[in-house]
């Protein structure tokens, strides 16, 4: 059994311990200065690699733009739950004889059930009692998905990138990674045993070979699908158990020839620093664009790979002493709980306590994380998995008839109970989202209506400003689903270029184009409008964060992708021939601001090639400039802020705030054949960019308009581009 008390440690012989994130209590006993693979005891180069894997997470998460690379840690902790859970079954599988997938089972749900179900359930209803209804739906279907250990795919099923994720986001997202090793756990156990029963003939070294390259085969293949899937889809790659699965292999592959390893302590040593210096590497270098988890995983995984097989050699620039201090030791006992908590900590403290993400509250909670995680452990982890409380004997081998019962009884009965709470929230915010989108459907002329929306906004309409947020279109509950792209926008994995097509099919109708990214995207609804009024034919070539440009070739990552979509799009854009190109990008920065004026610089020389492109296949080029966004003033969620206030006016920014240098302008300037339409003064009065205007909620989040906003400046638009299309107003659109 895994002994238990202060002078032990997770060992991978040992078969109450397994690789997950929790960490046994440690031990500070002097070792060998020979590598630890030959030597007893315990690991220290585990509980070290586990205080810098959840270090680089929390840091990530708390400060993306330092650490930009910092979701490797997660990555680690693949390896390390690969390596001492295949240690763990190959040793009592081959060597004992004694493995039952029952009593591993038990092992699995006694250490990590209980203190991810308390986390879900603190989640549930404090996101019930402190946040914004905005937040319900999302947070009540993954408090499901993460009871049952599917969030990954419940991820992959809404389309939810991980490495684009905010404070908005859900509270339990994180649980992913939880998940997938769940899943893990499940099959892994049986694979080896099903392996081991084919392959077991002959001398019992060469079975182990021929198991080690059975789990070689895996990472293999599982790697290949990896870089397949992340280049076609990144996002779902990211969450995809099957890109995954070579990581825990790697770790496996390690365990079964870990025994054959046989290191000098001057190898050991340069090892240590080689791998640990690859997964530091890959978390400075690595950012939200790279191609992740593709091929480029590789680095910190071996750099993973190398530390465990390293060993903890004393010597010369040795790094034992700092693995085996204890603050290092101290961290990687409770990274299990670290984990757990800290994301919901960054995103609903925030809430709760009414308090902007600076930089001292930031501090505050890496190290309020560290001491909840500290306490998790102490009263929730240890007491369960020892069996002082709710499982009964702490025994490591269960009453085959009684234990395995109860505790799995025990198990379904919490994850149900968890479940539930979720669910009540998720269909409370179901029956609003319903009565919402009824609400919604009954407008079914917006542009039409006085004082609604964008005609608020008209000098002289006499439209009184919003007072109140009762009573909005759309509801902020639903406002960041009222996109305008009408599922015409491709993903940010996907370098395919997706098409739309509206209005007229007739010969010699108008036909016009409009491409970019999510910000000309939002026009969608209004041009499709303008198109189907007015006989035009109008295309659409959309993709997520990535505008229309020509992007030099030494782009890499998601801007080499980006890079790619954008040369297919410029090739069929100029294939066809369109009588006009409309396009439009964002502006700003992610998180709001301005960019720096060598990007905008790059941004505006990028945009004159693509239009060059298109003007020389008798294409007009017309420039949206970009809308004015909260975000840029601060407020970075103006859903939230609408529910959150039941007078709209704190929601407002400056328009001098709110407006940044919009690139295009400066391209424009350059070519001098390129009108730019500037609908700003549509979305401000008075210097005020309202949050609320004639009714309608202005935007879906901090920097993109609502759909139903955008439709009310249907007739504006098309009056601003009929000269620009060199038609008369009457012909742009009927509504003016």
């Amino acid at each position: 059994m895994c002994p238990r008390g202060p002078r032990h440690a997770t060992r991978p012989d040992q078969p109450e311990c397994d690789g997950h994130m929790s960490a046994p209590t440690t031990d500070h006993s002097p070792v060998s200065a020979a590598p630890a693979r030959t030597a007893p005891g315990f690991l220290p180069e585990i509980q070290a690699l586990r205080t810098v894997a959840v270090l680089l997470v929390v840091v990530y998460h708390l400060w993306p733009g330092y650490l930009p690379g910092g979701y490797i840690g997660v990555d680690v902790f693949f390896v390390i739950s690969g390596y001492l859970i295949t240690a763990h079954i190959v040793r009592e599988v081959v060597d004992k004889r004694s493995f039952t997938l029952t009593g591993f089972y038990v092992r699995r749900i006694r250490r990590l059930l209980p203190a991810a179900l308390v986390v879900l359930a603190v989640v549930g209803v404090a996101t019930l009692l402190w946040a914004p209804q905005t937040l319900w739906n999302d947070t009540g279907k993954q408090i499901v998905a993460s009871a049952f250990y599917v969030e990954n795919w419940a991820l992959v099923a809404n389309s939810v990138d991980y490495l684009g994720a905010s404070v908005e986001s859900s509270p339990v997202q994180h649980f992913w990674s939880l998940s997938v090793e769940e899943q893990f756990y499940l099959f892994w156990p049986i694979l080896i045993a099903a392996a081991w029963l084919l392959i077991a003939r002959g001398r019992a070294a060469s079975a182990r070979t021929r198991l080690g390259l059975t789990l070689a085969g895996i990472a293999v293949a599982s790697l290949v699908f990896s870089v397949i899937a992340t280049y076609s889809d990144q996002p779902s790659a990211y969450f995809n158990t099957f890109t995954r699965m070579w990581e825990f292999a790697v770790g496996g592959v390690l365990a079964v020839f870990a025994a054959r390893l046989s290191l000098r302590p001057w190898q050991s040593i340069a090892a240590t620093w080689a791998g640990l210096v690859a997964i530091l590497v890959s978390a400075v270098v690595y950012t939200s664009g790279s191609l992740f988890p593709g091929w480029i995983a590789l680095l910190p995984v071996v750099g993973t790979a190398v530390v465990i097989a390293a060993g903890h050699a004393d010597g010369r620039l040795s790094l034992a002493p700092v693995m085996r201090s204890r603050p290092v030791q101290f961290v990687g006992a409770i990274s299990y709980s670290v984990y757990l908590w800290h994301w919901p900590l960054i995103v609903l403290l925030p809430i709760i306590l009414e308090r902007a993400l600076d930089t001292p509250f930031r501090i505050a909670l890496l190290f309020g994380s560290l001491l909840v995680g500290w306490l998790s452990k102490k009263y929730i982890e240890d007491p369960f998995r020892s069996g002082t409380i709710g499982w009964g004997s702490g025994t490591a081998t269960p009453n085959p008839t009684v234990r395995p019962r109860l505790v799995f009884a025990m198990a379904a009965v919490g994850m149900v109970v968890v479940a539930s709470i979720g669910a009540a929230q998720w269909a409370q915010s179901e029956a609003r989202i319903a009565q919402s989108e009824s609400a919604l459907r009954a407008v079914t002329d917006p542009a039409a209506l006085p004082c609604f929306g964008a005609a608020a906004a008209v000098p002289g309409s006499g439209c009184a400003p919003a007072t109140t947020s009762e009573g909005v279109l759309p509801d902020p509950i639903i406002a960041r689903d009222d996109g305008a792209a009408d599922g015409c926008q491709q993903s940010t994995g996907s370098t395919e270029v997706l098409v739309c097509s509206f209005g007229s099919k007739a010969p010699g109708a108008l036909r016009i184009a409009v491409a970019g990214d999510s910000h000309a995207g939002q026009w969608v609804g209004a041009l499709k409008t303008l198109a189907i009024d007015s006989g035009w034919h109008l295309d659409t070539y959309l993709r997520s964060g990535c505008g229309l440009a020509k992007l030099p070739d030494s782009a890499v990552g998601g801007a080499q992708r980006c890079a790619t979509w954008n040369d297919k799009a410029l090739r069929a854009i100029v294939a066809e021939q369109y009588d006009a190109v409309i396009v439009s990008t964002r502006s700003s920065v992610v998180g709001g601001g301005a960019k720096s004026e060598s990007q905008q610089a790059a941004d505006a020389s990028a945009m004159v090639g693509a239009w060059t492109e298109i003007q020389a296949s008798g294409a007009r080029v017309i420039a949206i400039h970009d809308i004015p966004q909260p975000a840029n003033g601060g407020v970075y969620d103006a859903p939230t802020c609408v529910m959150e206030n039941p007078d709209p006016a704190p929601c407002a920014t400056s328009m001098s705030s709110s407006i940044v240098a919009d690139p295009q302008v400066a391209a424009a300037r350059e070519l001098g054949s390129v009108e730019v339409i500037d609908l700003a003064p549509y979305f401000c009065v008075d210097d005020s960019c309202p949050a609320v205007l004639g009714s309608v909620l202005v935007y879906g989040d901090g920097n993109h308009m609502t759909a139903l906003f955008a439709q009310t400046l249907t007739p504006y638009l098309g009056a601003e581009l009929a000269p620009a299309l060199g038609i008369e107003p009457a012909e742009a659109s009927s509504l003016s």
